[in-house]
């Protein structure tokens, strides 16, 4: 699969590669769509600095630029963080994000902004 992504920029490079390997280390399953769209967004979101956006306004803006079926993605999205693996989670919460895990951050927009904050630094 061709990358849209500049492999020649180091930065780019990195938010991609690692942030695929946090989300399974956090127990999200990397066969799953809506793990690669939670990737997808994250990077978005760091790539065009919407820091300061809210999810929703995320979503829109990342449906229209990738021409994307809204109800999919969320629907995706939302099984992918239902169907985490807990033991992984919990470990992953606290080795990769410094948080004790909990389940209040399975919701699609708080997960995405943990992760985010995590790459904005």
């Amino acid at each position: 699969m061709k990358s849209e992504y500049d492999t020649c920029t180091k930065d780019k490079v990195e938010v991609s590669y690692l942030l695929y390997t946090m989300l399974f280390e956090l127990g999200l399953n990397p066969a799953s769509k809506g793990t690669i769209y939670i990737k997808e967004i994250i990077e978005f979101i760091v790539l065009n600095n919407l820091y300061d956006y809210s999810y929703k306004e995320i979503l829109n803006l990342f449906i229209k630029d990738k021409h994307y079926e809204k109800k999919n993605i969320k629907s995706n999205i939302k099984n992918s963080l239902y169907r985490i693996d807990y033991i992984k989670a919990k470990n992953g919460f606290e080795k990769y994000l410094n948080l004790r895990f909990d389940a209040f951050y399975l919701s699609p927009s708080r997960f995405i902004s943990i992760i985010v904050l995590k790459y904005k630094d």
